[in-house]
């Protein structure tokens, strides 16, 4: 009688223990702690973070190849006919909001002044020349973008892109 009693009673004392230790456990069939939940979001939200900016970056450098390819096609068009049509002058509004999308994406903003690096350059003489230099300076913003990391903002970038959107519209007016 004692044995069955005293098993009996351990029987009683582990399931009291059992349900001692569900009662504190926050987290009922899973094994890992809060602290180790956090943990893991964190990494995952890096993650995704650093994917995000990855692939922004790509794209940053895409638009900067597409408003190169761009420029080079109005310096033709103009170099061939000596003037826009109304699909180039199209394509000169569309390079426009392209550079102004990559200052924006840069950080950037048109703050009304310029800098000393483009008050020192000359500007362009008359439009053929001012279609060179649409496709020189373009050239120059995306070689910056290209040197610069997802984690670095280039001043010169964004002056370059401010310089441009105002040599694009000059160019759209004289044409």
């Amino acid at each position: 009688m004692k044995v069955f009693l005293t098993i009996g009673f351990l029987l009683l004392f582990a399931i009291a223990a059992s349900a001692q230790t569900a009662a504190n456990d926050p987290w009922p069939g899973d094994r890992r702690r809060p602290d180790e939940e956090s943990e893991f979001l964190k990494k995952m939200l890096a993650k995704q973070q650093t994917a995000r900016e990855k692939k922004e970056y790509a794209e940053l450098i895409e638009k900067g190849e597409t408003a190169l390819k761009m420029s080079e096609q109005l310096e033709k068009a103009f170099a061939k006919n000596e003037h826009l049509s109304d699909e180039d002058l199209k394509r000169l509004e569309e390079f426009e909001k392209i550079i102004g999308k990559i200052r924006d994406e840069l950080g950037g903003d048109d703050d009304g002044e310029t800098s000393i690096a483009v008050k020192d350059e000359k500007p362009p003489k008359d439009v053929r020349e001012g279609f060179l230099y649409l496709k020189h300076s373009t050239e120059e913003l995306l070689s910056e973008i290209k040197k610069s990391t997802r984690f670095s903002v280039s001043i010169v970038a964004i002056e370059s892109s401010n310089a441009l959107i105002r040599l694009a519209r000059f160019l759209r007016l004289k044409s």
